[in-house]
């Protein structure tokens, strides 16, 4: 079967039929956590058939990201959720409403999304103040049993056509199993072992 991926001699990624790989390289794809998650998609699609120069390119730029992206020490569930878009796929540890069924495992899509909200405050001086907060927070999407998005986030975001319900970080680490994230021991285990050779011998 011919491939529907495939690697161009400039190192852009070739494909069957209109993609959002189409053209990018892997190095590009790879910063953006919405592509990052579809070159992650792709290497285990049934349906796609890609090159194996194609496959070497993508799990060579996966594993650089993951040596660079490597916590230092193991992360509780809650810091693991910055980890969210490295996987596709969360399983539900227990059963949340009619939604999502313990021992299944669901689609995942992480994005950063803008946010601001005022939150109360005291000055050095005791003196109460509202102060804003903006920046961009990550909103974590999953499609539950009956096809319906829920989104799970820190703060209350606007309104959005398409979201079905919207939950608190606290509920998506209450009923879901959140990944692993490998730490610098496991990512680098030859070299962590020959620092603690060292560090032992001093």
């Amino acid at each position: 079967m011919p491939h529907t991926h495939w690697l161009r001699k400039n190192g852009t990624i070739a494909t069957a039929r209109r993609s959002a790989l189409s053209g990018k390289t892997p190095a590009e794809l790879v910063l953006m956590a919405e592509t990052r998650k579809l070159l992650q998609l792709l290497l285990h699609s049934e349906q796609e058939s890609v090159s194996p120069e194609l496959r070497t390119a993508i799990e060579a730029i996966l594993r650089a990201r993951l040596r660079r992206t490597a916590p230092f020490m193991p992360l509780n569930e809650e810091q693991r959720i910055a980890w969210l878009d490295e996987v596709t796929h969360i399983t539900c540890r227990t059963d949340l409403d009619d939604s999502f069924t313990a021992g299944s495992t669901y689609r995942v899509l992480c994005q950063d999304s803008p946010t601001s909200h005022i939150i109360d405050r005291q000055t050095m001086h005791g003196v109460a103040e509202e102060v804003q907060i903006t920046g961009n927070e990550l909103v974590i999407h999953i499609a539950d049993d009956h096809a319906r998005i829920h989104t799970f986030c820190h703060t209350s975001l606007p309104d959005e056509d398409g979201i079905h319900a919207r939950h608190p970080l606290a509920s998506l680490i209450a009923h879901f199993t959140i990944p692993p994230a490998p730490d610098i021991t496991q990512v680098y285990p030859a070299t962590f072992a020959k620092l603690k050779t060292q560090l032992a011998a001093l």
